[in-house]
């Protein structure tokens, strides 16, 4: 895990920094809080170096601007993304990170080596859980999108990135869904990616994963979730900003996943997270409550994987 050291800023500049919203992917136990923080979209006061940007209409965010509520999990982060791990469901509800051009343009070939997560503070499943549970270890953020890095390669497979998915859906329109992703960001040079699953907020209503040892059926804390979702907000350029998203049930299905396309507002509703809880109020309510699939490029993606075989 990398660590990043603080330097020695002036006192004001500590002050400033009391008025800006805690990232998302700031330390464990850091982000319980779900204010909604900063509440402009325009960061340039509290970041100066993004007036000094060559290019002014892109807006010069820092990497880790977005904060995320939690519904059910804590917070924590890795190098290259950040994740809410629900200790009861034994996965993350979130996991978000920003995905850039160059990164998808990574070659790393791809680590089948699955391991629990040692900075979670309550442990996260064991990957034997999923051995013999007749469910994929489905990743969050995919492997594909973390070629670019030995240490994004290693951290995505850990537990608190993987999920029980159904093997038709995870080879299938959930992987075509990674791979438009990867596409559209060729197209926007970046786009900001928040994934998890929707699990149960009754505990006594979630589906638990059984696996197999030695002859019997084991019972595993691991929570099998019904659906899962996938946000992506184009911030690429300034007051052209926009979002969209789906939420796919876990089964195998030949519909395409632009059929599944529905709000950020619908997921908020079905997860109770509050996703972007630092932007402000009015910009919240004018991306979250739209997705206009028309304002995406086309969609290139469409059953790919029933006839293409790959790793991702």
């Amino acid at each position: 895990m990398r660590r990043s050291f603080l330097p020695i800023v002036p006192l004001f500049a500590l002050s400033l920094s009391a008025c800006v919203a805690l990232p998302a992917d700031a330390p464990a136990g850091s982000s319980n809080d779900s204010s909604n923080g900063v509440e402009s979209t325009d960061l340039t006061h509290a970041f100066p170096s993004m007036e000094a940007s060559a290019e002014p209409e892109r807006s010069r965010a820092p990497k880790e601007m977005f904060t995320h509520t939690n519904c059910k999990g804590k917070t924590y982060r890795h190098a290259n993304y950040s994740f809410s791990y629900s200790e009861s469901d034994e996965q993350s509800e979130w996991v978000a990170y920003e995905l850039t051009r160059e990164e998808v343009e990574g070659n790393l070939d791809r680590k089948d080596e699955f391991a629990a997560d040692p900075i979670v503070e309550t442990g996260s499943a064991d990957p034997g859980d999923y051995q013999n549970s007749g469910y994929d270890r489905g990743h969050l953020a995919p492997s594909a999108d973390m070629r670019f890095d030995a240490t994004a390669m290693e951290d995505c497979f850990l537990t608190s990135n993987v999920s029980p998915q159904v093997k038709g859906f995870n080879n299938g329109v959930w992987n075509d869904l990674e791979m438009q992703t990867r596409s559209w960001t060729k197209k926007y040079e970046r786009i900001y990616v928040v994934t998890g699953p929707v699990l149960p907020r009754n505990e006594k209503a979630a589906k638990k994963m059984f696996t197999t040892k030695r002859g019997k059926d084991v019972r595993t804390n691991v929570t099998v979730p019904d659906k899962f979702y996938k946000i992506l907000y184009d911030f690429s350029k300034k007051g052209k900003e926009k979002m969209i998203a789906f939420v796919i049930p876990n089964e195998a299905t030949d519909t395409p996943f632009t059929e599944f396309v529905t709000t950020v507002d619908e997921v908020e509703r079905l997860t109770g997270i509050d996703f972007f809880s630092n932007l402000s109020k009015d910009f919240q309510e004018k991306c979250e409550s739209r997705s206009d699939l028309s304002k995406w490029p086309e969609a290139t993606y469409l059953n790919y994987s029933n006839t293409h075989s790959f790793n991702h």
